[in-house]
């Protein structure tokens, strides 16, 4: 798309922008038997249609197509439900250059790795944002709709081309990058540690940082095969099981996320299983299991073969790791996107 600035992409010829809503369930199409449970409800029941249709409010921001993906609780989606949304995406972005942009509906169990998966392979400067909801449609003030509401609020701004792939909860705008659930209840339940929101959403309009220029998209033309590589996250702790690790390589699993301890620390038990396996060792990632802060290079665990995540999450650095392979990525080449 070169030769055309970022916002060309964000105007729509017709009255409204036209954009496209994927439905895949989650707590946001859940339903429960009482306005008061919040706890105890059926994720992935309402379609999606059904959710546009019950915020009247977004016609006056968008002419909206709806198309159901999946409807399903984000714990349950598979590797098929991400690559029937990645086609789609990448499909109707192609297709479609008065597109305005893609607005996903999502679990929020998952959302963060299905946004970073969709960061690292989408290369379109129309924004392509993640919105969920931790209350069911049916509760008493349940927070889906006005997330929905300000995700097609953020989606047809001019300042939300060119972010990459973003994630709109509770009014704050984040960077797919950065974005984790962090607590397991209460609206606020999503943030972007170390550096905060991009920016966030309100009845005054859209406040965004400028979009970088830059922005790299490691795997814009990766085609995703199938079967997806088998790559398991191991999680630190005082004696791990030792006959995990060598379990895991004895079954030939394609890669390893260890989620260290501190700053992503490996235990003598761990690094000894690595060190007696007599085989090739798989690409690993050392991520750590404290919420933010970096891991770095460290040399004992460079020479066990191990590839410091930096600031991703364990389930970030798996799905990076996931691209890797299906890439054929050696373990320099995977280093260099960290």
């Amino acid at each position: 798309m070169s030769g055309s600035s970022v916002s060309d992409f964000c105007v729509s010829g017709s009255s409204l922008p036209r954009l496209l809503l994927l439905a895949t369930g989650g707590t946001i199409a859940g339903r429960a038997s009482d306005v008061i449970s919040l706890n105890h409800y059926s994720a992935g029941v309402i379609a999606g249609e059904e959710l546009l249709q019950s915020v009247p409010q977004l016609k006056q921001l968008a002419e909206i197509e709806v198309e159901q993906i999946a409807n399903v609780d984000s714990a349950d989606l598979t590797f098929a439900h991400w690559q029937r949304l990645v086609t789609r995406v990448r499909e109707a972005l192609a297709a479609d250059p008065d597109l305005c942009g893609v607005v996903i509906t999502h679990g929020t169990n998952t959302l963060e790795e299905t946004a970073w998966l969709l960061q690292l392979l989408i290369n379109d400067p129309r924004p392509v944002l993640l919105v969920g909801a931790m209350r069911p449609a049916t509760a008493l003030s349940a927070d889906g709709p006005l997330n929905l509401f300000q995700a097609v609020q953020v989606a047809v701004s001019p300042e939300a081309c060119g972010q990459g792939v973003l994630v709109v909860m509770d009014g704050w705008i984040h960077s797919a990058c950065e974005v984790t659930k962090v607590a397991t209840q209460g609206v606020g339940a999503f943030e972007s540690p170390d550096v905060g929101p991009l920016g966030w959403v309100d009845d005054a309009g859209v406040h965004l940082t400028p979009a970088r220029s830059d922005r790299p998209v490691p795997f814009a033309h990766l085609q995703l095969a199938e079967p997806w590589p088998q790559v398991a996250i191991l999680h630190g702790c005082v004696e791990p099981p030792s006959a995990l690790i060598p379990a895991l390589l004895s079954a030939g699993v394609h890669g390893l996320v260890f989620t260290g301890t501190g700053a992503g620390q490996l235990s003598a038990h761990e690094r000894r299983a690595l060190e007696d396996w007599t085989g090739p060792l798989p690409l690993m990632l050392r991520a750590n299991r404290c919420g933010s802060g970096p891991v770095h290079h460290r040399g004992q665990f460079a020479r066990l073969g191990l590839v410091p995540a930096g600031r991703l999450s364990p389930q970030k650095a798996r799905v990076l790791l996931l691209l890797a392979l299906m890439a054929g990525l050696d373990r320099a080449q995977l280093a260099d996107l960290i």
